[in-house]
């Protein structure tokens, strides 16, 4: 054999031996085999990578507590476009054109670790540097009788806000989960801030029925209050959720659900949680959603609906209320690689309201309607999985009963957007 053609492959193997081990101590194997190199010389070439990773750190975690048993991490980066015109029809019939919106940004830069401390207890850190706010920050306790979580984290309210943004279907939620999901920044947004990420305790677990059939339930005991730090508002809330999927194979499994929450409303006109009579009056609630797979197509829909009470001193709520909205998404692999996706969605505010740019993320045009309802068409190419995909959207979003202020009298004006999305993910 050719001396420089042998040498060639012991520095090959020898080089990519450092970056990983495991697999390239098969290929000297093969190597020796195939009678390419000696015996001898894969010993050499294993020992000279070993010292290589000793001397490097490779293969060594260096943690604080010695307890710990693993140590991973993770991320995900979402570079994103926008494109979005917009229009406002008053109640006398004037047509107005809003600022057009064109920007690039970062949607998402997550960053986690997770520190596995053996005996089913782990902890977990995960943030969004993308806008400087914490993802999730918990305890975990994997036991025989479920898994019980404390800290900062979802709660089971919203098939589309519980779908990982990683793995959404189009590239925003619909404006009726943000109706719902979405903090309560301020009154003309009108947000209900209801679920989404609450500091509390989190149970799950799975019921096995048979090789096809499984049931998994949970609840939630946290803060009334969405966020990671101390609430002045002294209240709680309570959510739970049961599912039962029915599985014929990986591309072919069905599941029907039901979440259920009730909190003590913590807003005011003022968005707060202060206010007359505002620990007196709850939100509760009901969210059914079933979800399919038959082999290439997906389809998911869902039912929210909430009563809240009327709160003493705060617009919005001077009567009881019980909006109601639902999603419908279907998807289909076009090919291995290429989904096309559909989605229409409702909202019926029940005379609340909500600001059109708190439902449409970054719409320019903040009035306040009633009513909300929007399709959306777009594409996704995987070029590996999740880890790595395009997609690209259009989405018409309109709204109607234009009203005078949140709870305030109901008109007959109107608005639509025409907004046009691109994202692009990794995933690692």
């Amino acid at each position: 054999m050719n001396t420089t053609l042998k040498s060639m492959l012991v520095a090959a193997a020898a080089l990519s031996a450092v970056s990983s081990y495991a697999q390239d101590k098969a290929t000297l194997d093969l190597l020796v085999k195939k009678g390419l190199i000696t015996a001898e010389e894969r010993a050499k070439t294993l020992d000279e990578a070993s010292k290589a990773r000793a001397t490097s750190g490779l293969n060594k975690v260096f943690v604080k507590e010695d307890n710990t048993k693993r140590l991973t991490f993770g991320g995900r980066v979402q570079t994103q476009y926008e494109s979005i015109d917009a229009e406002t029809t008053a109640n006398s019939g004037t047509v107005t054109q809003a600022t057009s919106v064109s920007q690039a940004f970062m949607r998402r830069l997550y960053l986690g670790f997770q520190a596995d401390m053996g005996e089913g207890m782990s902890g977990e850190i995960v943030y969004n540097f993308a806008d400087d706010t914490l993802d999730k920050a918990v305890w975990t306790a994997d036991t025989t009788y479920g898994k019980f979580i404390l800290g900062y984290q979802k709660v089971q309210w919203g098939l589309e806000e519980n779908t990982s943004s990683s793995k959404l279907y189009t590239i925003e939620r619909s404006a009726s989960n943000r109706f719902w999901n979405e903090s309560v920044s301020s009154s003309s947004l009108g947000r209900l801030g209801f679920g989404a990420r609450h500091t509390g305790l989190h149970y799950s677990n799975r019921n096995v029925i048979d090789t096809a059939q499984t049931l998994d339930y949970g609840f939630s005991v946290a803060n009334a209050i969405q966020g990671e730090s101390a609430s002045s508002s002294n209240d709680m809330a309570v959510f739970a959720n049961l599912i039962y999927t029915y599985k014929i194979s990986d591309t072919n499994r069905h599941s029907i659900g039901v979440n259920y929450g009730t909190a003590r409303d913590t807003r005011n006109a003022a968005g707060t949680a202060t206010g007359a009579g505002v620990n007196d009056a709850t939100i509760s609630g009901f969210n059914p959603y079933i979800k399919s797979q038959f082999d290439k197509l997906v389809i998911q829909a869902e039912y929210m609906t909430t009563t809240n009470d009327a709160v003493t001193g705060s617009t919005p709520n001077a009567v009881e209320r019980k909006p109601a909205g639902y999603n419908v998404i279907v998807a289909y692999k076009l090919t291995d690689q290429l989904e096309g996706v559909v989605r229409y969605s409702e909202l019926d505010t029940d005379g609340h309201g909500a600001g059109f740019n708190g439902l449409y993320r970054d719409a320019s045009t903040s009035s306040v309607y009633n009513k909300y309802d929007s399709v959306y068409v777009g594409l996704n190419y995987y070029f590996v999985e999740h880890n790595a995909k395009i997609g690209i959207g259009y989405e018409q979003g309109n709204a109607s009963e234009l009203m005078s202020a949140m709870g305030g009298t109901i008109g007959t004006g109107k608005a639509k957007a025409d907004i046009y999305r691109v994202q692009a993910q990794i995933l690692f």
